[in-house]
């Protein structure tokens, strides 16, 4: 009798494996984030996109007044204060222009959701 059970247990413990490796995978496939925003910022002055968020960062291209390049919605910080466009900030935007990915100062940018 003792095998009996002990062969039902574990015919039961299969199937219970069974089902949570099921629901392991389903869970994998509902998980997925969802897609993430796209913003554009357009600049109201001429700024610099520099390698890091600070004005001593590498200077990697230039976004002129009135021109536009996609970028993060999300906002950066640097850890020194900045004065540019009549603002004292350490805001940042992660833009990306013709291929180039940096950073600008934020208070020289309008950002827009897509």
């Amino acid at each position: 009798m003792g095998l009996r059970t002990g062969a039902r247990t574990g015919r039961i413990l299969g199937a219970s494996a069974a089902a949570a490796v099921a629901l392991v995978g389903t869970s994998v496939v509902a998980a997925t984030p969802a897609a993430a925003a796209s913003c554009t910022a357009k600049a109201l002055e001429t700024v610099i996109i520099r390698s890091t968020t600070s004005t001593g960062g590498t200077a990697l291209a230039q976004l002129n007044k009135g021109e536009s390049a996609s970028a993060s919605c999300t906002m950066y910080y640097g850890t020194t204060s900045y004065e540019k466009c009549g603002i004292v900030s350490k805001r940042w935007v992660k833009v990306t222009r013709s291929g180039v990915t940096g950073y600008v100062v934020g208070t020289c940018v309008t950002i827009t959701e897509n």
